[in-house]
C-alpha cells in the first residue's frame, strides 16, 4: 500500500512538472498596466509562437520554475545603470520581435502605440 502511494506521488509529480515546463498552466490573457493605456495580449498564443521557449521573453526564467520575478521587479520606471526601464524593456522585446517577423515576411504583430495601448 505504501509503495503504491509513493509510486502515484512520483508519477503525479512527474506529470505536474511536464505541464509546468510546457507552459500548460500559463495564463491565457495578460494585461499590463500602462499610463498611456493598458496592453492586453494573448500569452498562450505568444508562448506557442515562441516554440514554448519562455526565455525568448523572460530572460531570467529557469526551467522548472512555476513563477519568478516580474519584469517590473528589475525594470523600474526609470533606467538604472545598465538595466532598462520597464517601458524600454517591453518596447525592445515586443516591437523588436514584431518588426523582425515583418522583415522576415512572417505574420507580425502591432508596432505602433495605439495598436497595443488601449485607453479606457
Amino acid at each position: 500500500m505504501k509503495k503504491g502511494l509513493i509510486s502515484i506521488g512520483i508519477i503525479a509529480g512527474f506529470l505536474f512538472s511536464i505541464l509546468m515546463v510546457t507552459g500548460s498552466f500559463a495564463a491565457d490573457v495578460i494585461t499590463l498596466k500602462a499610463s498611456n493605456g493598458n496592453v492586453t495580449f494573448n500569452h498562450k498564443k505568444h508562448l506557442e509562437a515562441a516554440g514554448n521557449d519562455c526565455l525568448k521573453c523572460h530572460h531570467t526564467w529557469k526551467k522548472g520554475e512555476t513563477s519568478g520575478k516580474l519584469c517590473v521587479d528589475c525594470h523600474k520606471d526609470k533606467t538604472e545603470g545598465k538595466t532598462l526601464s520597464a517601458k524600454e524593456a517591453f518596447h525592445k522585446d515586443c516591437q523588436g520581435c514584431h518588426k523582425g517577423l515583418k522583415e522576415a515576411n512572417k505574420p507580425a504583430g502591432p508596432t505602433s502605440c495605439t495598436q497595443c495601448h488601449v485607453k479606457k
